[in-house]
C-alpha cells in the first residue's frame, strides 16, 4: 500500500521503512527518557496536581498493551494470548501528560505478565531494589505489588473505606497509561495489526511508533483519530494479576 501511494517498488519501499524504522530507533535515549533528579520531582509533581485527590508520589503509570501480530503456523502458540489471536506484549511507562518514559516491546503475548515484567530492564532493576531508579519515597502505578510499585485492593469482599479510597486514588491516577496507550494506537493505526513477519522488526516498528508518539507530544500535537483503544487487547490484564497479592 505505500508503495503504491508513493509509487515505489515493493522490495525499496520495504527498504526504505526499514531504514528509516533503524534511524527513529537511534533516538530512543534522547525522546523516551526515564524521570531522574530535579525532573522526577517535576514528573511527581504533575502527578500530585493532575486532579483532586490523586495518588502521591507517583512518578509513573505501567501497563501492557498487546500489539496484534502475523506469526508462521509452528510459532502459533507461542504468540497465542488470553484472547486467542497472536501478538507480542508492549510494557511502557508514561507520565501524566502521556509521554512514554520507559518501553520495553517484542515479548511473546502468551507470556504472563509477571514474566514480561521480569524480562524487562525495568523489572530486573526493580526486583533487586535499585534505588538508582528513584528514591524509595517514589513509587509507580499499578504491578506487580512490590516496594516499589502499588496495585488497588481486589474487591473480592467488601473493603473498608480506607481501602475503597485508596483503591479510587490509584486508579483515578494511572488512568494515564491507557490513554496513552489509547492515543498510541490511535495516531499509528497500523499498530492494530503489523503485517511484518520478523518479530524483532516488529518490536523495532512499535518503539519507534513510541518514540514518535513523544516528539508529538513534546511539540504539543495531541491530533489523533479517535478509535476503540484494541479492543481484542487485554490492558487491563496486567492490573488485575497484580492486585491478587495486595492482602498479602
Amino acid at each position: 500500500q505505500v508503495g503504491d501511494r508513493f509509487d515505489v517498488a515493493r522490495g525499496n519501499d520495504c527498504r526504505t521503512i526499514h531504514y528509516l524504522i533503524d534511524i527513529i530507533c537511534t533516538t530512543c535515549n534522547d525522546f523516551i527518557i526515564w524521570p531522574k533528579g530535579s525532573n522526577l520531582i517535576n514528573v511527581a509533581n504533575s502527578f500530585n496536581t493532575l486532579r483532586v485527590n490523586n495518588f502521591p508520589n507517583v512518578i509513573g503509570a505501567i501497563d501492557g498493551c498487546h500489539i496484534q501480530i502475523t506469526v508462521p503456523l509452528n510459532k502459533r502458540k507461542d504468540y497465542t494470548n488470553r484472547k486467542m489471536f497472536q501478538s507480542i506484549v508492549l510494557l511502557a511507562v508514561c507520565k501524566s501528560n502521556l509521554e512514554i518514559t520507559y518501553v520495553f516491546a517484542g515479548w511473546p503475548g502468551s507470556s504472563h505478565d509477571a514474566c514480561v515484567y521480569r524480562n524487562s530492564s525495568l523489572g530486573k532493576c526493580l526486583i533487586v531494589d535499585d534505588c538508582n531508579l528513584f528514591p524509595s519515597e517514589y513509587h509507580i502505578l499499578a504491578f506487580p505489588l512490590s516496594k516499589r510499585l502499588f496495585t488497588p485492593y481486589r474487591q473480592r469482599k467488601i473493603l473498608t473505606p480506607t481501602q475503597g479510597i485508596y483503591n479510587k486514588r490509584l486508579s483515578s491516577t494511572r488512568v494515564v497509561i491507557e490513554q496513552a496507550f489509547g492515543l498510541l494506537l490511535g495516531r499509528f493505526r497500523r499498530l492494530k495489526s503489523v503485517c511484518m513477519k520478523n518479530v524483532d522488526n516488529i518490536s523495532k516498528a512499535v518503539t519507534a511508533c513510541c518514540i514518535l508518539h513523544n516528539i508529538a507530544l513534546q511539540n504539543d500535537d495531541y491530533t489523533w483519530v479517535p478509535i476503540d483503544s484494541n479492543p481484542d487487547a487485554t490492558q487491563n490484564e496486567f492490573v488485575n494479576d497484580g492486585i491478587n497479592q495486595q492482602d498479602n
